[in-house]
């Protein structure tokens, strides 16, 4: 058969599904890609990060997602744990494990970095975020999420502003300190979850915060097929 006529039918086959299955295949298949990110075992560094996605593209979701980490879990939990101790030991409050003990997430009340309506870091910022600089030392061994949060004073457009503004000052003073940023991603997430009622001045007081999301990255993961993560 004359391969244009096949190429029309296969066309002609195509368009027979419907536009919602056609959709979902795609869909399935960026998901699939993504749920097997870090999955490949033994296909090397360089190959992992030829297909490393652009985690600034995903949204915090998204990211808090993935990667799979496969065979690779168990070790990375114990990881997690001991520097969800470290960061208590540095009087952290907040802290908590996520995603079945996989992500830890520290919650920073805004208070303690900023001054009210401000998008200037404060004096006393330092102590708060220091502690995590640590986990940047190594470019992507942590996808680093920093949501900042307002409450609903005010109109969305600030709010909005308010908290773009003050996630980006918070990453700049990573970059500034030493820390790599290359897998740092800013969300302002401004009014939209609030933990508390914005009726009450202390429920306000808890809605403006800074959630950080530290996410194993491609060089942990591949730390710990190596069997080197034991050694830090």
């Amino acid at each position: 058969m004359n391969r244009k006529i096949v190429f029309v039918a296969l066309l002609g086959t195509v368009s027979l599904f419907p536009a919602e299955i056609v959709a979902q295949n795609i869909f399935q298949k960026a998901a699939d890609k993504i749920s097997s990110w870090f999955s490949k075992e033994g296909s090397g560094r360089d190959a992992l990060a030829a297909e490393h996605i652009d985690i600034t593209k995903l949204t915090l979701d998204e990211n808090i997602s993935i990667p799979d980490l496969g065979n690779q879990a168990r070790k990375i939990r114990a990881v997690q744990s001991r520097e969800m101790k470290r960061l208590q030991k540095a009087r952290l409050s907040g802290l908590k494990l996520i995603r079945n003990y996989e992500v830890i997430k520290a919650t920073i009340s805004a208070s303690n970095l900023f001054l009210p309506n401000d998008t200037v870091l404060s004096d006393r910022a330092d102590i708060y975020l220091r502690p995590f600089l640590s986990a940047l030392r190594i470019p992507d061994y942590y996808h680093v999420m920093l949501v900042m949060h307002s409450d609903d004073t005010g109109s969305e457009a600030y709010n909005l502003d308010l908290t773009r503004s003050r996630a980006q000052a918070v990453r700049n003073w990573f970059a500034r300190n030493g820390g790599n940023t290359d897998y740092v991603v800013v969300y302002d997430a401004g009014p939209f979850s609030p933990v508390a009622s914005n009726t009450t001045m202390e429920g306000r007081a808890q809605n403006r915060r800074l959630d950080i999301y530290l996410i194993p990255g491609e060089t942990m993961i591949e730390m710990a097929r190596r069997g080197q993560l034991d050694k830090r």
